[in-house]
């Protein structure tokens, strides 16, 4: 039996999850500025490992956090840290523009889309960030698009505006239309997410000439695509399936 944690942290949230045999057996979410949160659990789930059993891979977005995680591990846990790609590459092709640097999650995601699904797909992750990413055909990274998250617009709109509040995303309920200053922010967040991945997703299958199956993910995918005909499948650990799949084939090749 094969044992690996996975930890990806993202600019808000970080996911961290127990991987046996390749493949997620649980996960948890904890806030990205508390990672002794994510390490107490980290810390349960490898109590009954033997020490120098024990890997943790680590994806990160956010510099300041993965360094405090690290230090955390390596004096809590004891274990072997593999970076995702520093240490360990993400097992999907790529055709994107020379030098370019891409979020380890969105490739993170990308390749375990791929890995589930074996055909052309669109990879929807709504956190801090929106990102519309499209996997060709043959399992290509082919890039996608990136646009403010719901909390990243209310913030916009506040700053911008002396009149307008501060307001937390909330999934807006009712008439098509606000009828107050803060329903009517929410109502306009939520629709220009929506519309926005609809549209991109339009523009993705004109291109492609063909639709392809959409993946969500990310902390506000289902408050925005719950039952939403658009949506293949809401995965909430989506950017963990990918640590699976990375390690899953980087074991494999070891021992082929």
């Amino acid at each position: 039996m094969s044992f690996a944690l996975a930890v990806s942290i993202g600019n808000t949230r970080t996911q961290i999850g127990r991987i046996v045999d390749g493949v997620v057996q649980e996960f948890a979410t904890v806030p990205s500025d508390s990672p002794t949160k994510a390490l107490e659990q980290l810390v349960a789930w490898s109590k009954d490992v033997e020490k120098e059993d024990r890997i943790v891979l680590l994806a990160s977005v956010r510099a300041d956090t993965a360094k405090a995680m690290r230090s955390l591990v390596v004096d809590q846990i004891g274990a072997e840290i593999i970076e995702l790609e520093q240490d360990l590459p993400v097992p999907i092709g790529r055709a994107l523009d020379s030098e370019t640097i891409v979020g380890v999650d969105r490739l993170l995601t990308a390749a375990a889309a791929w890995s589930e699904l074996k055909q052309a797909c669109i990879v929807v992750d709504v956190g801090t960030a929106v990102t519309v990413d499209f996997i060709d055909g043959e399992g290509i990274f082919q890039g996608g698009a990136i646009m403010p998250g719901t909390q990243a617009m209310l913030a916009s709109l506040t700053d911008s505006a002396d009149l307008l509040p501060s307001v937390d995303y909330l999934p807006p309920e009712g008439e098509p239309f606000g009828r107050n200053t803060t329903d009517a922010m929410l109502r306009g967040v939520h629709t220009a997410i929506h519309g926005g991945v609809w549209k991109l997703v339009e523009n993705y299958a004109l291109f492609y000439g063909g639709f392809p199956l959409v993946v969500a993910t990310g902390g506000d995918a289902e408050a925005i695509f719950t039952d939403d005909e658009l949506i293949s499948r809401i995965v909430p650990d989506l950017t963990l399936r990918g640590c699976a799949v990375a390690y899953r084939t980087a074991t494999e090749d070891m021992n082929s």
